[in-house]
């Protein structure tokens, strides 16, 4: 058996976020040469283990984790950010930005996770805070994943301090909100 008919049988047993990972490294291996440094990348979900938990009030109620989410049947690599009984629910990150970078983006999903009984008539603000200022918010009461980019600001050269926020807006319950592939991209 070759070598490309064992990793053909060995794709075929990974789950489809797995399947993702490993296209992605296959697109990177593609790339290398001339182009592997023309761009950086910050992965929030991979890099979960530096970021800070915190809440706006109190953490009562509140659930912090990375892991696998699925909005609308979909799943993806996520931050799940359910918020505390009052206030918002904070996972900050100091990123170091490399010098020279331009064209700096911050990608990501924003979702209500499978299952939750989030009534039609609530709704849960997603925040994306920048050094202290709010960059970019949004409320969402379906289940379905909406995809963002924004663009920052000129970081180079600087730690950002960057904040995914989420808000139950008055209660909390079912509140099963999700930060899909959340990801910090720019030029080199």
């Amino acid at each position: 058996m070759s070598e490309r008919d064992d990793l053909n049988r060995l794709v075929a047993n990974l789950t489809d976020t797995q399947v993702a990972q490993v296209y992605g490294y296959i697109q990177r291996l593609l790339g290398a040469g001339e182009s592997a440094d023309a761009h950086w990348t910050f992965d929030f979900v991979q890099e979960f283990g530096q970021a800070e938990i915190g809440a706006q009030r109190d953490r009562a109620g509140m659930e912090v984790l990375a892991a696998e989410a699925t909005c609308d049947g979909v799943a993806k690599p996520a931050l799940w950010e359910h918020p505390p009984l009052s206030g918002a629910a904070i996972v900050s990150y100091a990123v170091p930005i490399p010098p020279q970078l331009r064209t700096l983006k911050l990608k990501f999903f924003v979702g209500i996770r499978d299952g939750s009984e989030l009534p039609p008539d609530r709704y849960i603000a997603f925040r994306v805070i920048v050094n202290g200022w709010k960059l970019w918010s949004a409320v969402k009461n379906e289940r379905a994943w909406d995809e963002y980019t924004v663009n920052m600001p000129e970081l180079a050269s600087d730690v950002a301090r960057i904040e995914f926020q989420t808000d139950g807006l008055g209660d909390h319950r079912w509140n099963w909100a999700v930060w899909g592939e959340p990801r910090l991209m720019g030029d080199l």
